[in-house]
């Protein structure tokens, strides 16, 4: 089980349309008048806002759950609810979109109904521990600090430690077992919020850039079929 954790805090790892200025440029040849460019721009804007949601940006990663095979039928998806509540899932990638960034940098309008979006994602990172990820010991010293954290957080809210709380509990008792869980999946929450944080305070942050095309369709901008690479 803890090697499930770990390689879903290690793939969360690496979130709200952040809107700041960007670069406008019109081709000469595009017939498209400065009275209406705001409104293309808002158009656009919520275009991309919208393909890059929640349900869009993390697509992948639940495509991947749903699919992976635990247990017989269960995907890792329904385990780690299972184990740590309903919509467990669901609440960590609210979390991880909170503090995703998402800029457009520039629209290039080619003619009155075609633009080019450039578009720049960024996830928070703390690059020190990136620098110590080939270091075994760094690693084990970082994981050995994260559970010590858990094992305070747990108390703090318990009054009791985990070693402590699971001898006082049956076995048979399914609610007692499913609590235990839920108290470990909202502290668990609560870890990764305060680290995305406190990275994203330091303003450092890893990702890349994409161009989506953009097209003037009865009257609205669209973005039809953008590819992500899943």
């Amino acid at each position: 089980m803890k090697k499930i954790i770990l390689s879903l805090f290690i793939l969360l790892s690496l979130s709200i349309f952040t809107q700041e200025k960007y670069q406008i440029e019109i081709e000469p040849s595009a017939k498209i008048s400065q009275n209406v460019i705001q409104d293309y721009n808002l158009q656009i804007e919520k275009e991309v806002s919208k393909i890059y949601s929640k349900e869009e940006m993390f697509g992948l990663m639940n495509k991947m759950m749903n699919g992976a095979s635990v247990q017989g039928e269960n995907g890792l998806k329904e385990l780690m609810n299972g184990f740590f509540g309903e919509d467990y899932i669901s609440k960590m990638m609210d979390i991880m979109f909170k503090y995703y960034k998402i800029e457009i940098e520039k629209i290039n309008y080619i003619s009155e109904n075609k633009a080019y979006v450039k578009v720049k994602l960024g996830f928070p990172v703390n690059l020190d521990e990136i620098k110590n990820i080939s270091s075994i010991d760094k690693m084990l010293k970082k994981a050995e600090e994260n559970s010590k954290k858990l094992e305070a957080a747990f108390k703090k809210k318990t009054g009791k430690t985990m070693e402590e709380y699971s001898k006082s509990i049956s076995e048979k008792d399914e609610k007692a077992i499913e609590k235990y869980f839920k108290i470990m999946g909202e502290i668990q929450m609560e870890m990764m919020e305060e680290e995305l944080a406190k990275m994203t305070k330091n303003g450092k942050y890893v990702g890349r850039k994409e161009i989506l095309e953009a097209n003037r369709k009865n009257g609205k901008w669209v973005i039809e079929s953008p590819n992500f690479g899943y």
